[in-house]
């Protein structure tokens, strides 16, 4: 189980939460007045719908959150922090302007800050299980293209290392999106290999760099016609070196994306996330049997 599990249903429980009240303060807003303030006014309608906008918002970021298995200990924090700041605004407003509100109105006051108390709680207490992650990825867009890389320091050598990234046909049972490969010709520079997505999908990627024991890259064939993603212009590179305690892979990928402008981005914004995953999930797999080759 993810170590965080915990923060992440924390988070989860918030966003319902946060979203419900957010949908009733935008769309019952002048009920809401009536049952909240002692003394109705024009303007509390428009100051609820601001207030459910803002917790609109504040819930699909928690949901995303929530939904992120390698989510940080840092953004958890921070979360469990603005929901302190609620509580002690809440506790504020009612300490200096409770002659505002009805009992009704205290009372929600007091229930809702009391929830986003034991989500905070929750989340910080979560967070403080959540360990680093020791495959560091990052995915980021410029000029047009996406790069994506991960690194792992792994206690293995060089030479075990690079025999489990070399074992092309072993590749599928690491990488999460790929159900099968097979070598078609060659060895090092010029090899042909086949790629099969987990449907059936397939594709041709040819070996266009290689230094024996330190790196090697593959062009993707996405010209391919049953070629799953909305990609062009797609390489990766396979990289490692010796460390103190032993060695650090990478992989490093390129690409750019097809398509306008529109979906262009609507693919950036969703591979960022869905390229770290794979990624971290592939190095960590990768580093684990590397290191049950090394100590055998």
């Amino acid at each position: 189980m993810p170590s965080s599990t915990s923060a992440r249903i924390f988070l989860g429980l918030n966003a319902a939460f946060s979203l419900t009240v957010g949908l009733i303060l935008l769309f019952a807003a002048e009920s809401a007045a009536e049952v909240l303030f002692a003394e109705t006014a024009n303007w509390q309608p428009t100051l609820l719908r601001f207030l459910g906008a803002g917790l609109l918002i504040f819930a699909c970021d928690l949901f995303l959150m929530a939904s992120n298995r390698f989510i940080s200990r840092g953004q958890v924090l921070l979360i469990s922090g603005m929901d302190a700041g609620w509580v002690l605004g809440s506790i504020f407003l009612l300490a200096f302007g409770g002659d505002l509100f009805s009992n009704s109105g205290v009372m929600l006051i007091e229930i809702v800050a009391l929830f986003v108390a034991i989500f905070a709680i929750g989340q910080y207490v979560g967070a403080g299980k959540i360990e680093p992650l020791k495959s560091r990825a990052s995915v980021r867009a410029t000029g047009g293209k996406l790069h994506a890389s991960v690194k792992r320091v792994v206690n293995a050598p060089v030479d075990a290392v690079w025999a489990v990234m070399t074992d092309h046909p072993r590749y599928a049972d690491v990488a999460s999106n790929i159900s099968k490969v097979e070598v078609l010709s060659g060895d090092g520079l010029g090899m042909e290999r086949r790629c099969y997505g987990p449907k059936g999908e397939n594709w041709r990627e040819t070996c266009d760099l290689f230094e024996d024991g330190k790196v090697f890259g593959f062009k993707i064939h996405t010209e391919a016609e049953d070629y799953p993603y909305p990609m062009s212009d797609l390489q990766g590179r396979w990289t490692v070196e010796p460390k103190r305690n032993g060695s650090e892979f990478s992989i490093d990928i390129e690409a750019k994306p097809t398509g306008n402008f529109v979906v262009q981005t609507l693919f950036k914004l969703a591979a960022k996330r869905q390229f770290k995953a794979i990624l971290i999930d592939l190095a960590d797999a990768w580093s684990a049997r590397m290191e049950r080759e090394a100590s055998r």
